[in-house]
């Protein structure tokens, strides 16, 4: 049997007493960035509904929101209170199409349709990006969702912070052209490159820049589409996304800059 003596044991009591003490004691800076758990409980049609929610056209227009007369150029997706992630070269493809507008006559926005009649845009600016993994996130005034009892209840996507497997059950979630709609493409994981890149053989269109790349199990991002791998037919085209944990690495960028 082994025996301690006092002064071993009181040394512990007080050791415990004190790091209970300082956890107690720890207070967590507030995250400007909000990222809700993945919900397990969802079927997949409630599931594919609550991510089409979160997700938007990204266009241009002339200003003064003349809605009619737009150009889009990508899709995005809410990550935060006033933030989109898309990926940067939507705001490249943006500039050049403003030629043609006047000079300084245009602006980006960002829109969705609730129904065939109702629907919600915003302009949007370029807040903080990374060129190489070619990720952008963009800010917009948060009180024009709220303000809309229709798209006050769409919530931030929430970012996955493993890779997925291969074989695993995915879905591309974005806009193409002027459809009022975004279009879901489920598909499967294809491969993991080196660079942690995510193939999948999900259908990738025009439009689709910056799109999610969402697990169908559990509702996570797991990427953002930036290009698209084309073997030269044009039935068999791969889309390529830069892993979840790369955004989350830029909205934790963005949190220190603020």
């Amino acid at each position: 049997m082994i025996r301690f003596s006092q002064k071993f044991v009181f040394c512990l009591i007080c050791l415990s007493f004190l790091t209970s003490c300082t956890t107690q004691g720890k207070v967590e800076p507030p995250s400007a960035i909000q990222q809700p758990g993945p919900d397990r409980t969802q079927n997949k049609k409630e599931r594919i509904d609550r991510l089409s929610a979160s997700v938007f056209c990204i266009s241009i227009v002339s200003k003064g929101n003349n809605f009619k007369n737009k150009y889009s150029v990508g899709t995005a997706f809410l990550v935060g209170k006033g933030l989109l992630a898309s990926a940067l070269h939507v705001q490249a493809k943006a500039g050049e199409l403003s030629k043609t507008f006047k000079s300084n006559e245009y602006e980006m926005i960002a829109w969705k349709t609730f129904d065939a009649v109702d629907y919600i845009h915003f302009p949007i600016e370029l807040f903080v990006s990374d060129k190489t993994t070619d990720m952008a996130i963009f800010r917009f005034d948060d009180k024009i969702l709220k303000e809309n009892p229709k798209f006050s209840m769409i919530q931030p996507l929430t970012l996955a912070e493993n890779l997925p497997a291969v074989g695993d059950e995915v879905i591309a979630i974005g806009y193409y052209g002027d459809y009022q709609f975004p279009f879901n493409s489920v598909g499967n994981v294809s491969m993991i490159d080196k660079n942690d890149d995510i193939f999948s053989d999900v259908t990738i269109v025009p439009g689709n820049s910056g799109a999610p790349i969402c697990s169908l199990e559990t509702g996570e991002v797991l990427g953002i589409t930036v290009s698209v791998l084309d073997l030269g037919n044009e039935t068999v085209r791969f889309g390529i996304a830069k892993r979840a944990s790369k955004l989350r690495e830029l909205l934790q960028r963005l949190e220190k800059k603020n």
